[in-house]
Formats: C-alpha cells, sequence, structure tokens
C-alpha cells in the first residue's frame, strides 16, 4: 500500500515537472527571411522551433513546384516577432521593389568641361581673326565679349545657311560677324548692347569648308 502510494506521487511529480516545463518555454521568434529562398525560409522557421505548416501567398498561375525557385518578399510576422499563429510568407520570383532589396544609387559626377572662355573685346577679336593664322585661334576656342550691334539691314540667313548678326568694330569703320540662331535677335536691333559667348567653328559653303567663323554659344541683352 506505501509502496503504491509513493509510486503515485512520483508519477504526479513527474507529471507537474512536464507541465511546467512546457508552460515556461520562450516563445518561438520569426526569423529574418525576407530575401531567402523559399526553401531555406522554411528550414530557418523550422531551426526557429516552429515545426507546422507555414502559409505561402503567392506562386503564380501554376503555382510552387520548386521552393528553391522562389524569394520570400514579405513575411508575417516580422523579424524578431513572436510567432503566435502560423506565419505568413509572400513570394516572387526576384523582390526588386523590395525596401529590403533597393540600393541608393549615386549619380555618376558630371563630367568637368575642360572648355576655357577667353574674355576679350570686339576689336581685339577682329584683329587676331584678320591676323596670320588667326592669331593662333583654334577650333572650338571661345571667348567671351560686350559689343554694340549695327547695320541690322544686312542681318540676314546667308550663304552658310545660318543668321547673321553684325557687331561695331573699331568705331563702325569694320564689322564683327557671328552666327546666330535668329529666335535670339528678335527684339534686337541697331545700337543694341550684348554680352556674348562665341565659338570657333568651320562651315561649310558649295561643298567646300572653311574657317574663322564664329557662332554664337549664349548672348544676353544688356
Amino acid at each position: 500500500m506505501f509502496a503504491q502510494r509513493v509510486a503515485g506521487i512520483s508519477a504526479a511529480l513527474i507529471l507537474g515537472l512536464a507541465l511546467t516545463a512546457c508552460g515556461s518555454g520562450e516563445p518561438t521568434v520569426m526569423p529574418d527571411v525576407i530575401g531567402s529562398t523559399l526553401e531555406k525560409a522554411k528550414s530557418d522557421i523550422e531551426r526557429a522551433g516552429f515545426s507546422s505548416d507555414v502559409e505561402v501567398l503567392g506562386g503564380g498561375m501554376f503555382g510552387i513546384l520548386d521552393d528553391s525557385a522562389w524569394m520570400v518578399c514579405e513575411q508575417l510576422p516580422d523579424a524578431g516577432d513572436a510567432i503566435s499563429g502560423e506565419p505568413r510568407l509572400t513570394v516572387d520570383r526576384s523582390c526588386g521593389g523590395g525596401a529590403e532589396q533597393q540600393t541608393e544609387e549615386t549619380p555618376a559626377p558630371e563630367p568637368e568641361s575642360d572648355v576655357v572662355v577667353t574674355d576679350t573685346t570686339v576689336d581685339e577679336l577682329l584683329n587676331r581673326l584678320n591676323a596670320p593664322e588667326m592669331g593662333g585661334i583654334q577650333l572650338g576656342d571661345q571667348f567671351r565679349f560686350t559689343g554694340e550691334l549695327f547695320m541690322s539691314e544686312l542681318w540676314m540667313t546667308g550663304a552658310t545657311g545660318e543668321y547673321t548678326v553684325y557687331f561695331k568694330a573699331h568705331g563702325g569703320a569694320q564689322d564683327l560677324f557671328v552666327l546666330i540662331d535668329e529666335f535670339e535677335t528678335l527684339e534686337w536691333t541697331d545700337g543694341t548692347v550684348v554680352e556674348m559667348v562665341v565659338e570657333s567653328v568651320e562651315v561649310e559653303i558649295d561643298g567646300e569648308t572653311t574657317d574663322g567663323w564664329l557662332r554664337a554659344v549664349s548672348a544676353s541683352t544688356l
């Protein structure tokens, strides 16, 4: 009788300890599986202590035939939260739009221009163009000057196919002509003072290419 009572007490103690152990266990924490294949995500969740089924959303028209071919893009609960029910994983072929997958691209720096703009005057620029070897002026050289326009009755589209305006040089005894978009000149007339950046260019006339021409790069009325 005593042996049976001891055996009963021992069994009760063992059962109580087992129940206490089960009730005091830490909750299963959801691992971070975003960006992992579905196959690896399921394995990570199982290793974390959750051995039941996982709800999977996505998979396209034909469903999921190969867990390793699908990537987890969303998860519920979030990583680090306790798993209180069936975890939910949303999958796709790739997660390019997911916040976890985005990488901020740094725009490439704009290449620095190596063009040097030389400040000059209408008279000085005309003298260089008329000097031997054009005073050392090369194709692509740019110059900035401020000048007064005149002889507007002669402004026109000439043999170059481009519109031409004239700047007063040497007190009006000579002129410096510049190729420019006609639209820029609509409000200009004789006496208009313009600050202009010009570039030394070549043009083709009747099939022949000649240099020593100036084309406006920018212009502003003063």
